[in-house]
């Protein structure tokens, strides 16, 4: 009985111990994925870096917006010619 006993704690504290180890390691890993971390990993180091990006992510965001733009007045377009057809 005593062994089967010493056994089970046996296992009990390795099992502890492994679960001990990957929670840390968890820990670890949710620490390096945080915002903040993030941030400073993918950032560019220099101003002039970040003040291209800054400019063609502009760039970007007109060029999304005057196509969204386009599109819009494309679809009142065709709305109004089908409007007209149908009044034939």
């Amino acid at each position: 009985m005593d062994r089967e006993a010493a056994v089970i704690r046996a296992e009990m504290s390795q099992t502890r111990t492994n679960l001990d180890r990957k929670l840390s390691l968890l820990e670890a890993r949710a620490r390096e994925l945080s915002p903040r971390r993030y941030v400073r990993q993918h950032t560019p180091d220099y101003l002039l870096d970040r003040a291209i990006g800054g400019v063609l992510t502009l760039i970007g965001l007109k060029m999304a917006w005057s196509m969204w733009r386009n599109r819009q007045t494309r679809h009142r377009r065709v709305h109004a010619a089908i409007a007209s057809y149908g009044r034939w």
